[in-house]
């Protein structure tokens, strides 16, 4: 398993199972159970009926991209789940969540059993919760009409869905090193419009099982999965943007062998340093793509020449080259969403500390924290790799670079965090942990999407 990959073993995961399981299996045990006869047609047929119906929402399974380090992602299995906290009473609805966790991500989709039984755990949870509140609000129960308390069903939505988010941004947050404020504000994304229109079928379900029985459920199914289908033409835009972003960037590389994968490496770097900082996780975000698309202004037939050039370049080739900051962030610019944030990071990204850097000479905390950033990850990545002129250097010998231009050329902030940040140096490789040099301590940085969500 890499190193991005989420680390199911650690001890805070299984212990966010076991708590997570102990707290669904007492809502479950200390709910007040009432067994209908067997001559109730409409509750066993229901019973069945949601149960097969929340296994085929959930099989259908959207991976969320925002999140890369950790296998997330989301159904629209919410939907019944909330029809049926309105027509059986507790803790019913949390027997139909627990089989159809259990029964999609271990049996159908065939997902570990630590990652199944999360997943079960957390959905019979925020059922059980929901229910509660639903109910203790004075939300109708039963099968003999729909009767809608705005109220007590809002409420029920907001729980499903803060319980839901908030269980899965743990199990992100203790199986990676992402934050949990950042692996929250990825799970929920853009999607809070979709979920609040989505969960309004939730009470048409209701309503067409209590006047059509199985049928009614039939006649929902097409809604259903066209919800599903909205989620995915989402999530499939998103990816989309960024696959074409990585595209443009691999064309440009393609005319430096050596500088192949250069970018992603730097925006992997740099969105590491931006989360150990704490930065919110949108301004997270806008430094990875700033970072990815740093050079992407050598497109310029001006500076292929340069980029194929074996030696050191002269002075007047190394000041034309030095114009590609402004012509990365004029690109970039192109794009209404890059403009602003992203575009500032991508032109000052070659700004020095002490001011000397370029194009506007820009010092200290004058330059925008991401182009700091960037700064130290461009500076890692080329000193760590071959180039034409030289041998890659050691990560010990990266680091003493560092160290040596902290204060002059790079934050020293930010060189300290790179020191001592486990996250970072995992992802420079073992030897900077073994080998980098000790820094004297400085003063610390004062830096204070989607249907149900489920490990996938």
């Amino acid at each position: 398993m890499g190193e991005n990959q989420p680390r199911f073993e650690r001890w805070s995961f299984r212990f966010l199972l076991a708590v997570v399981s102990l707290a669904a299996v007492l809502l479950l045990f200390l709910s007040e159970w009432h067994l209908p006869p067997i001559a109730d047609a409409a509750f066993w047929n229901g019973l069945v009926a949601f149960t097969l119906l929340g296994i085929a929402s959930d099989s259908a399974f959207l991976p969320v991209p925002r999140i890369a380090e950790a296998p997330v992602g989301s159904s629209v299995v919410f939907i019944p789940f909330l029809a049926s906290v309105m027509l059986f009473a507790p803790p019913w609805p949390m027997v139909i969540a627990g089989t159809t966790g259990l029964v999609a991500h271990y049996v159908v989709r065939r997902k570990r059993l630590v990652r199944a039984l999360f997943n079960t755990a957390q959905y019979m949870l925020f059922v059980g919760l929901g229910g509660a509140v639903y109910a203790t609000l004075g939300g109708h129960v039963g099968f003999d009409t729909v009767r809608v308390d705005f109220l007590a069903f809002g409420a029920m939505v907001l729980v499903f869905f803060v319980v839901n988010q908030g269980t899965v941004a743990l199990a992100v947050s203790t199986a990676t090193d992402i934050t949990l404020r950042e692996a929250w504000s990825r799970i929920a994304g853009d999607s809070v419009l979709y979920d609040l229109v989505s969960s309004s079928l939730a009470i048409v379900l209701a309503f067409l099982f209590i006047r059509l029985q199985i049928p009614g459920l039939a006649v929902l199914v097409l809604p259903l999965f066209f919800v599903r289908h909205m989620y995915q033409m989402n999530i499939r835009a998103e990816r989309a943007n960024r696959e074409l972003l990585e595209l443009m960037v691999k064309a440009i590389e393609a005319r430096d062998p050596y500088t192949s994968g250069h970018s992603i490496r730097v925006s992997e770097y740099a969105r590491s340093m931006a989360r150990e900082l704490g930065l919110p996780p949108k301004h997270v975000d806008d430094i990875a793509t700033a970072a990815l698309l740093h050079d992407v202004g050598k497109i310029h037939e001006d500076f292929a020449p340069l980029l194929r050039k074996a030696g050191r370049l002269t002075p007047e080739e190394r000041m034309l080259m030095q114009a590609h900051p402004v012509r990365s962030a004029d690109l970039a610019g192109t794009i209404a969403e890059f403009r602003g944030r992203v575009q500032t990071d991508i032109r000052n990204h070659h700004e020095n500390y002490d001011g000397t850097g370029y194009p506007d000479g820009l010092a200290g905390q004058g330059i925008p924290i991401g182009a700091r950033i960037i700064m130290i990850a461009d500076t890692i990545d080329a000193m760590t790799t071959d180039r034409p002129y030289r041998k890659a250097l050691t990560l010990q010998r990266a680091f003493e670079e560092l160290t040596r231009h902290s204060g002059r050329q790079f934050d020293p902030k930010l060189v300290e965090l790179v020191a001592k940040s486990p996250g970072i140096r995992r992802l420079l490789g073992p030897q900077l942990v073994a080998d980098a040099p000790q820094i004297p301590s400085m003063n610390a940085p004062s830096w204070s999407r989607t249907g149900a969500r489920a490990m996938s």
